[in-house]
C-alpha cells in the first residue's frame, strides 16, 4: 500500500471522528492536520533515498495523528467541564427561613440536650461555694456513658443564670478505685444530703419522688469544680475544687433566712 494512500486512510478516519464531535475547534484541528499532511509530501533537502523519505513521512504521520487525537480528547473534556460548570452556576440554593432552621436544629441531637434532671427539673443544694456557702446552687444533670452523671451548676434558676461550675458524680465502685490522693476531692452524698449540710431539694418533684431520688443518689460521690466564683464580677481565677465536706463549709450557719438564691457577682478584686 502506498504511503499517500495510508495517510489518506488515517486522514479520513480522523476526519470522521472529529466531524462526529461537531465542534468548531475540532474542525480547526482537522484543517490543521490537513496542512501538516500536505507539508509531509513536500520534498525536504537532504533526503535522497526513497526509503528515507518514506520513513520520515511515516514518522511525521504517526506523530501528527497521536498529537491530534490527544488535542481532540482534551477539547472534548474541556467542553464537558465547561457545560458542567455552567449547569452548576445556574443552580441556585434557596436559603432556609428561621422556622426551617429551627426545625432542623431541633431534630439534631446536641451535647447540651438532656441537662434537665434529675428526671424533671434541677437538684438544688447549699454549701457548695467556699466563699459563699449560703448560695443555693442549681444542678442540671444528665446521665453519662463514662461515669454516673454530669451536672451543670448555675447560680439561680432564671433564664439568665450564670454557669458557675460543674459537678461530676460517680458510684462507690469507681470511687474505691481512685488514687488515695484524689479521694479528698470527692464528697459522699449520703452524708451531704442531710438537712444541716447541703439540704438538697427538688423543686419540680413531690415529696415521694424526692425521697426516691435522694435514695438513688445517696450511695454516689460528687466532685464540685467552680469555674466562676459567683461573688466575683469576672471569671478571672483558675477553676477550684470545692471540698464541700471541709469543716469550714460544714460549720457555716445556713438557714432559710440566710439562704441566697442568686449570685451577687459584685466583688471586684485587685488582680
Amino acid at each position: 500500500m502506498k504511503l499517500n494512500k495510508i495517510n489518506k486512510i488515517h486522514l479520513s478516519k480522523l476526519g470522521d471522528v472529529l466531524r462526529r464531535r461537531q465542534t468548531k475547534k475540532n474542525y480547526q484541528v482537522y484543517n490543521l492536520y490537513c496542512k501538516f499532511y500536505c507539508m509531509s509530501k513536500t520534498k525536504i533537502p537532504g533526503l535522497t533515498s526513497q526509503s528515507s523519505k518514506k520513513g520520515m513521512s511515516i514518522a511525521i504521520s504517526i506523530l501528527l495523528i497521536s498529537g491530534i487525537y490527544v488535542i481532540a480528547f482534551s477539547i472534548e473534556q474541556y467542553n464537558a467541564l465547561k457545560v458542567f460548570g455552567q449547569a452548576n452556576n445556574n443552580t441556585t440554593t434557596t436559603p432556609m427561613n428561621a422556622t426551617q432552621a429551627n426545625a432542623t436544629s431541633a431534630n439534631t441531637t446536641k451535647p447540651v440536650d438532656g441537662y434537665g434532671g434529675p428526671p424533671t427539673g434541677p437538684l438544688t443544694a447549699v454549701r457548695h461555694v467556699f466563699d459563699d456557702p449560703t448560695l443555693r446552687v442549681y444542678h442540671f444533670c444528665k446521665p453519662n456513658d463514662k461515669i454516673m452523671m454530669v451536672c451543670q451548676l448555675y447560680d439561680s434558676s432564671s433564664p439568665n443564670a450564670t454557669l458557675i461550675g460543674v459537678e461530676y458524680m460517680i458510684d462507690s465502685k469507681i470511687y474505691q478505685a481512685l488514687p488515695d490522693r484524689e479521694k479528698p476531692n470527692w464528697h459522699y452524698h449520703k452524708e451531704e444530703f442531710s438537712p444541716d449540710r447541703a439540704n438538697p431539694k427538688f423543686p419540680f418533684l413531690n415529696d415521694q419522688q424526692q425521697k426516691e431520688w435522694l435514695s438513688k443518689l445517696s450511695e454516689s460521690y460528687g466532685k464540685v469544680i467552680m469555674n466562676w466564683n459567683p461573688m466575683d464580677t469576672l471569671p478571672v481565677f483558675p477553676p477550684q475544687i470545692q471540698q464541700v465536706q471541709h469543716p469550714f463549709m460544714v460549720n457555716q450557719t445556713v438557714n432559710n433566712s440566710t439562704e441566697k438564691y442568686v449570685g451577687s457577682f459584685n466583688q471586684t478584686l485587685k488582680y
